[in-house]
């Protein structure tokens, strides 16, 4: 699958992953102190809770479903949920779904809280399984209050019916390969081509039907019945980056079943896939200037002169991996694409800057491996050559289906221009960026909207204003598009606001909007 790889290195300027977590969580976390509750903490769970009333008949055996818990370490639970793979055709195959939950710490009855960290395709079971990441993303106020519940989502690897495609040394092709041909020829447009429908087909012939069936609204509708399965007349939602468009499609489609819900670092599900990867290199774009702006003050900075002087710095350095690429270890090269990607990671958030100055600063001196490590963390790749999860398949098989894009000769060189004139820096190693989808197996089974979510209770929608993956103007869209949205400003850097690591205006707000329903005042601006 030489230069397969092409396709798949734009995966930062298509997915919204939730941020990264693995140097945050060894920071340590802080808490907010007790939230003073407005409501009674049980008045989520109803005893005579019937979960299948007003279900079609087809559907009862999905909602009357019993979960069957059992221990799986650190004081969690897990269990699994059978849905239909098709939920067009409920009586035909079904999928499973794999769960996990950390009771609350405080006694009695408690809501449940479901949480979704983004992708799509980012595992999540862990998120309530262990406790550096419990700590990491709910504070105190919300694990004392609620059962934390996390799913993995059909298509994702581990408990759940997944999504396969490949081997992990034919994925390192797909990511890694340098392409053939030139930048921006007909023939490497063509390869690029060739490598996304080949990678399609594998996906087809190893992940079978389901494939067809990762979509978003099979999703919601998942979440659905784990609402009804965890006893809940109404859902408790705590979704970050790609988790928000989990969530705004479950409110469009059961308004009525809205609880407290947050989406964090949100999705506009309005966007075309073309619009949302211009937009987002114009995110990436911003997020280098913030980096380069702080990069340059600091003596030991790779770059000199001023900020656009260090991005034009930025840009040849990323060029000239095209013509001279560097060489790791293990075989690998790190070219320009694998380059946007390591940059691009970094990127998510604030606390990895020095890591990305360090790596630039190793580049430029022919040594690739910081910047492999960045790239290699992006992609869930291990130091042994081995990937910890299938996001790659998953975020491109839910990309596909869920975004259909233009993909005739004309349509993708509008793409590209406006891609370029978004990103100076990086907009020319993004062109043909929804490549990726092209030859895909199955068809796109849904179209942007907007969404409403008419007659359903408050949702927030936190959007910060130096994200780089979600860019804070789909923050402020969707929470115009909700009935019953509101927007909450997280002023900042980074990809997505709410963890230990928030302000205590963001800590304040999240929890007690989620614990005692209490909105901020409007138009809340968290410094």
């Amino acid at each position: 699958m030489s230069g397969a790889g092409r396709s798949a290195r734009t995966r930062p300027l298509l997915a919204a992953l939730a941020g990264l977590v693995a140097l945050a969580l060894s920071l340590g976390g802080c808490a907010l102190g007790p939230v003073v509750s407005g409501s009674d903490p049980n008045s989520g769970v109803a005893d005579d809770f019937d979960p299948t009333q007003g279900v079609p008949a087809e559907l009862q055996q999905f909602y009357g479903q019993q979960l069957d818990w059992s221990d799986c370490g650190d004081g969690a639970d897990c269990a699994a949920l059978t849905l239909p793979l098709d939920w067009s055709q409920p009586q035909g195959d079904t999928v499973s779904v794999a769960l996990a939950r950390k009771a609350a710490d405080g006694s009695g009855h408690h809501r449940a809280l479901v949480m979704n960290p983004g992708g799509p395709g980012a595992p999540a079971l862990e998120y309530a399984t262990d406790k550096s990441y419990r700590d990491y993303f709910f504070g105190s106020a919300l694990q004392r209050e609620f059962d934390i519940v996390t799913f993995d989502p059909r298509g994702v690897a581990g408990k759940s019916t997944p999504v396969r495609c490949v081997d992990a040394q034919q994925m390192d092709h797909y990511l890694y390969d340098l392409p053939a041909a030139p930048r921006g020829t007909p023939a490497y447009i063509a390869e690029a081509e060739a490598s996304s429908k080949a990678f399609g087909a594998a996906c087809q012939a190893n992940t079978g039907p389901l494939l067809g069936h990762v979509d978003t609204a099979s999703v919601a509708r998942d979440l659905d019945v784990l609402r009804a399965a965890l006893g809940q007349p109404q859902l408790d939602y705590l979704g970050y980056s790609y988790g928000t468009r989990i969530g705004a499609t479950y409110a469009d489609l059961f308004p009525d079943r809205v609880g407290a819900f947050v989406l964090d670092g949100a999705v506009d599900p309005s966007l075309s896939a073309e619009d949302m990867l211009v937009e987002q290199v114009g995110g990436f774009e911003s997020a280098a200037r913030s980096f380069l702006q702080n990069c340059v003050s600091n003596a030991s900075c790779p770059f000199t002169g001023t900020a656009d002087e260090a991005a034009t710095q930025l840009a040849a350095l990323i060029g000239g991996l095209d013509q001279h690429p560097l060489s790791v270890a293990d075989g690998r090269q790190l070219g320009s694409d694998t380059m946007v990607t390591a940059i691009s990671s970094a990127l998510y958030s604030r606390s990895q800057w020095g890591a990305l100055a360090r790596a630039i600063t190793s580049v430029s001196q022919g040594d690739a491996r910081g910047a492999m490590a960045l790239a290699d963390q992006y992609n869930s790749r291990s130091a042994d050559g081995t990937y910890e999860d299938n996001s790659t398949e998953v975020l491109t098989a839910v990309n596909c289906i869920d975004l259909p894009a233009d993909q005739t000769p004309e349509g993708v060189q509008r793409l590209n221009e406006r891609i370029r004139a978004a990103g100076p820096v990086f907009g020319q190693f993004q062109a043909n960026g929804t490549a990726m989808c092209s030859g895909w197996p199955v068809p796109p089974t849904a179209a942007p909207h907007k969404v409403s979510a008419t007659g359903s209770a408050p949702i927030m929608v936190i959007g910060t204003t130096g994200d780089p993956a979600t860019p804070y103007a789909w923050a402020q869209s969707l929470a115009d598009q909700l009935d019953h949205g509101f927007l909450v400003t997280n002023v900042g850097e980074g990809h997505t606001a709410y963890n230990s690591m928030a302000s205590v205006c963001i800590t304040r707000a999240v929890e007690r909007f989620l614990v005692a329903g209490e909105q901020p005042a409007d138009g809340l601006r968290c410094e």
